[in-house]
């Protein structure tokens, strides 16, 4: 005699007509997970303790009880210094790439409270030579000592981040050695990048050789100074030639391996120096054919998503940075925020499906689970999208899901909220209802009703099944409705499912499926035709 018994559940494979399903797969699968391999409810948001000044777009965590927010979409990224003393934060938001640091980034209720602009700008106005001053005695005699230098300046932060020289100045000759120099110097066109200092160099030739020295570091605010050091007493060589600011459209910010960040504007791919995100030279610089919507890091990986084609971009410096185009993928990015970097694998969402890509490729790992048309419908340009236990949890404008890239599981959730960030240091979720920050699934309490719906099982024509058992261990926690050739014979609300097997209505049909709901793990169901039959 026919007997239907699930022993082990599993979540929707929406592609597949629901008669083809196997045994185990749902038709429809609502906040429950099968991480023991049984139907088991979601458990309860408890909550963070924290409630911030507004309702947030992005979520970032700074330390200890401190939460950055804001009303808009923004990539952020800590210090890629280990133990940084300034305890850096870098963001870009749409309007300039900013930093952020432990001085001013926690004293008002709305967290980052102050910022800087990202990059240190390089001098706009030359040195000026006032006067060569010859020593006291000293006597143009010889032209074999005369020397000729030239002088440029850099600005420097309060965090000691110095950025690219200003033209240099005019040439500047010295007939008589030991001659003092008298320098007038500019004040910064531009003040948002808390420029506290600048320092000065001068050229120094020899050996076939030539660079600039350092000279002295002075308070930006000085406005003359007199050189009278001699070339043995300079200090190191100037290094940060190519030090530019990053665009003010510079999008995406990002961390690789080896301290280097990534951030990209247009359909251009920019690097910073390795731990110097203040610092990205042009001569990095990596172009993409479409327009770029989003970027994220696996180890010394970038995966570039594109209006277009996906890119590969590998490297262990930024001056090896390699891209690879994915032209075997044509796959656009239709949500930067559906993007997800986990377990050495980036996932975004395409008109298609979820694509996953890792440093040897990719495909759309839900082609074989979802349509084209159902996944939109899943409403896939406002996808939003965060990594938990290793599974892909999204959320949209018109759906939510659960999607585990290495079972296959998918199953949807109901449950909503405005932001999330997954932090790493409690291996949680955090989500924000309104302004209130909660941890997803954090209670020990599981009152969020699931509902799984098996698929339609086939029998022989006639077929009775007589009986029914819902096995858990807290029957009054369930309820189950069953189906004959599509009508509803039965519904049993939670409350009323007997601890055993009972009788289900006297009938016969072709197709019976059904469906258990409650807050209750269910670790078997089973209809057999008579009560001898269960096991």
């Amino acid at each position: 005699m026919p007997v239907i018994d699930i022993v082990t559940m599993r979540g929707m494979t929406p592609r597949v007509a629901p008669h083809l399903l196997p045994d185990e797969v749902a038709e429809t699968a609502v906040d429950c997970h099968f991480d023991s391999g049984v139907i088991s409810p979601l458990n309860d948001d408890s909550l963070v303790g924290i409630t911030l000044p507004f309702k947030p777009v992005t979520l970032f965590h700074y330390r200890a009880e401190h939460w950055f927010a804001w009303t808009k979409h923004v990539e952020a990224v800590h210090s890629p210094v280990s133990k940084d003393p300034f305890g850096r934060v870098y963001f870009t938001d749409g309007e300039y790439p900013k930093v952020t640091n432990s001085q001013i980034a926690t004293g008002g209720a709305n967290k980052p409270t102050a910022w800087y602009r990202l990059g240190v700008p390089a001098p706009s106005v030359p040195v000026g030579v006032a006067s060569v001053n010859p020593p006291a005695g000293g006597k143009d005699d010889s032209v074999t000592d005369d020397e000729t230098r030239f002088y440029v300046d850099t600005y420097v932060t309060a965090m000691g981040e110095e950025g690219p020289p200003g033209p240099a100045s005019g040439k500047v000759l010295i007939p008589i050695p030991d001659s003092s120099v008298t320098l007038t110097l500019s004040p910064p066109t531009m003040q948002d990048s808390n420029i506290t200092h600048r320092r000065i160099y001068r050229s120094v030739s020899g050996g076939g050789l030539s660079d600039y020295l350092l000279v002295a570091e002075l308070p930006v605010a000085t406005g003359s100074f007199v050189d009278s050091l001699s070339d043995e007493q300079l200090g190191p060589v100037l290094e940060t030639y190519n030090y530019t600011m990053p665009p003010s459209d510079m999008r995406g910010i990002c961390q690789m391996a080896n301290g280097i960040c990534a951030g990209f504007s247009g359909n251009t791919v920019l690097f910073s120096e390795p731990y110097l995100p203040y610092a990205w030279p042009e001569k990095y610089k990596l172009t993409t054919e479409h327009d770029i919507v989003a970027i994220a890091a696996i180890d010394t990986a970038l995966i570039v998503m594109t209006k277009g084609y996906p890119y590969i971009m590998q490297g262990v410096s930024p001056a090896s940075i390699t891209s690879q185009k994915l032209s075997q993928l044509p796959q656009a990015c239709v949500s930067a925020r559906s993007v997800v970097a986990m377990d050495g694998v980036v996932y975004y969402a395409s008109p298609d499906g979820l694509v996953g890509i890792g440093a040897s490729g990719g495909a759309v790992i839900t082609e074989a689970m979802i349509t084209q048309s159902q996944w939109g419908k899943l409403g896939a340009t406002t996808l939003r999208a965060w990594h938990h236990e290793g599974r892909y949890v999204a959320i949209s404008d018109s759906a939510g899901f659960v999607f585990d890239p290495k079972s296959g599981d998918f199953r949807s959730i109901t449950n909503r909220w405005d932001a999330a960030y997954a932090d790493l240091s409690s291996d949680r979720l955090v989500i924000a209802k309104g302004s209130v920050l909660h941890h997803w699934r954090g209670a020990a309490e599981a009152n969020v009703q699931f509902r799984w719906k098996s698929k339609p099982f086939v029998v022989s024509d006639g077929s009775a099944f007589s009986c029914c058992r819902v096995l858990t261990q807290e029957p009054s926690k369930v309820g189950v409705k069953v189906w004959v050739d599509g009508v509803q014979v039965l519904n049993m609300v939670p409350g009323n499912v007997p601890a055993g097997a009972f009788r289900l209505p006297a009938l016969r049909g072709r197709v019976w499926q059904f469906e258990v709901c409650g807050t209750a793990p269910i670790a078997r169901i089973t209809l057999t035709t008579s009560m001898s039959e269960m096991t």
